[in-house]
């Protein structure tokens, strides 16, 4: 099977509801009448994309996508989730991860770096 962004975001879905954490494309735009969920929850962003091997039979892009964790502490709670988002969402993915604080929300993100996932895009019917 062939991993790329959507396969990825469908995962994160199924995890978001698996786990009981929320998720959106970018951001929550938290409103009075539509606060942002209580934590945790996550964020996915498609934060790259480029043109690779465009010689008309093999024309593919690459993607890179991001997916933020945020958890009130960082905490075994925190591991867990994360090792179950590591386990279930990225299983078959090379990806980079960082944990750290956000003083001003008062929370933790887990950010998951996924880079170069290749889609074929187009290419030239051979005769």
């Amino acid at each position: 099977m062939t991993v790329n962004v959507s396969t990825l975001v469908e995962r994160a879905k199924e995890f978001s509801k698996k786990y009981g954490a929320p998720i959106t494309k970018n951001q929550f735009e938290g409103t009075l009448d539509d606060p942002v969920p209580e934590l945790p929850y996550m964020v996915w962003l498609s934060s790259h994309e480029t043109g690779r091997g465009a010689d008309g039979f093999n024309n593919l892009k690459a993607q890179d996508v991001d997916f933020e964790l945020y958890t009130q502490q960082d905490n075994q709670e925190r591991e867990d989730l994360a090792k179950a988002f590591e386990a279930e969402v990225l299983p078959d993915v090379e990806y980079d991860v960082l944990v750290a604080p956000i003083p001003d929300e008062e929370c933790f993100q887990t950010a998951y770096e996924v880079r170069g996932l290749l889609t074929k895009t187009k290419g030239v019917n051979r005769a």
